[in-house]
């Protein structure tokens, strides 16, 4: 079994690392200064720091540029702008594509690390400072609170330093929950305080939504055969029941498009009112089936990741995650030869694992018609689960 689940999980990790591209359309600027158009890779902004990789238009294959092969590389709709420029991280000097926020009096460059961004504060005469702003991960799992403090004391003065001929922005910085856009509002006081020839500065990219995944809340009701269902309560030992339930449920799936093409993080809560499973066996030493139905009544917590493929009206997916079940309303009775020979209630069950599963999709304005085959497997208590669904989710 452990080998067959571990067969699933690199078919599906093989698959998704085969459609990792995300092309939007865009430009590079080339170290002699021209400009040639094409589509570029829009993944997350870290990867993007070190790589490039580029499909000029006309055809052709794609082309990686590393931090100064070019100058920089530009998404269209005034999109991201990254620039090479030799920056000091990790207490080494190396070349990185920043992305390039703010020209003007004072530039605003921005480097992202796996948690971490790091801003740099470049002033008109090339004198820099660093302002990290470290996510609540890397805070509370790797640095020490009480260094990050001194850390960011540190920081904070010497970006007020390098910021001192605009009282303006030396008091924007006082806010210690300074977000993309507040510092580029630093950047941009302090340029209109400075600047003495009334020129504006160049914002390049401050919107923040631009670096949020999309999320859209969705409810979703639909039909589901379980072809192999288990009882907490089963003593024997064939455990393949069947039956047919109805679902309805509420979710949220968060767009993880920079990451994994097609790719969303999906969290839902599903309920399925009490309905009854079956299951016959032939015990040993019996002269016919004995006939066992389960109640239950069952409440499903799911997280995972789905990927789906194409772009079409209709486009295949995967998905994987865990689950936790629970059970209510717990009832099993057995007859055999014309007599029930077992009647028992008992209390809430629950049990928790992993889950697999693949379908189709298809859209229906901004909703969705899903078929799809879900297999289970519970890693609190023995058996599986095989799931045949067809369910309808409506965009909130």
């Amino acid at each position: 079994m452990k080998k067959m689940i571990l067969f699933v999980l690199l078919t599906i990790s093989s698959t998704v690392t085969m459609a990792q591209t995300n092309p939007k359309s865009g430009y590079i600027i080339t170290n002699s200064g021209d400009t040639i158009r094409g589509n570029i890779d829009f993944r997350t902004n870290k990867k993007l720091s070190k790589q490039c990789v580029f499909w000029p238009n006309g055809g052709g294959e794609s082309q990686t540029y590393k931090p100064g092969d070019i100058e920089g590389f530009r998404f269209d709709n005034n999109g991201k702008y990254f620039v090479t420029r030799r920056l000091t991280l990790f207490g080494e000097s190396q070349l990185y594509f920043a992305e390039f926020m703010v020209q003007g009096m004072m530039n605003l460059y921005c480097v992202a690390d796996t948690y971490d961004e790091y801003f740099f504060f470049e002033r008109e005469d090339g004198e820099m400072a660093l302002l990290t702003n470290r996510a609540v991960l890397s805070s509370s799992s790797i640095h020490n609170e009480k260094d990050i403090q001194q850390e960011q004391k540190e920081q904070y003065g010497k970006v007020k330093l390098l910021l001192k001929d605009s009282w303006k922005a030396c008091q924007d910085m006082n806010d210690r929950n300074l977000t993309r856009k507040k510092l580029v509002n630093v950047v941009r006081d302090y340029h209109n305080d400075v600047c003495t020839d009334g020129s504006s500065c160049m914002v390049y990219e401050y919107k923040e939504e631009a670096d949020k995944m999309k999320t859209h809340v969705k409810a979703f009701a639909g039909y589901a055969y379980y072809s192999h269902e288990k009882t907490a309560n089963q003593n024997l030992p064939d455990e393949n029941y069947h039956g047919g339930v109805f679902e309805i449920g509420i979710g949220v799936e968060v767009g993880i498009e920079r990451a994994m093409k097609g790719g969303s993080v999906e969290i839902g809560v599903a309920y399925s009112p009490k309905t009854k499973f079956e299951h016959d066996t032939m015990v040993k030493g019996g002269h016919e089936p004995s006939h066992t139905t389960y109640e239950k009544g069952r409440v499903t917590f799911a997280i995972g990741v789905a990927k789906r493929f194409g772009k079409g009206k209709i486009q295949p997916l995967v998905r994987g995650g865990g689950f936790y079940v629970l059970h209510h309303g717990n009832k099993e009775t057995r007859t055999y030869q014309a007599k029930q020979i077992v009647d028992i209630t008992w209390d809430n069950t629950a049990h928790y694992g992993v889950y697999l599963g693949g379908g189709a999709q298809m859209a229906v304005g901004k909703h969705y018609a899903k078929v799809h085959a879900d297999w289970y497997k519970s890693l609190q208590a023995s058996g599986n689960m095989m799931k045949w669904g067809l369910t309808a989710e409506f965009a909130l």
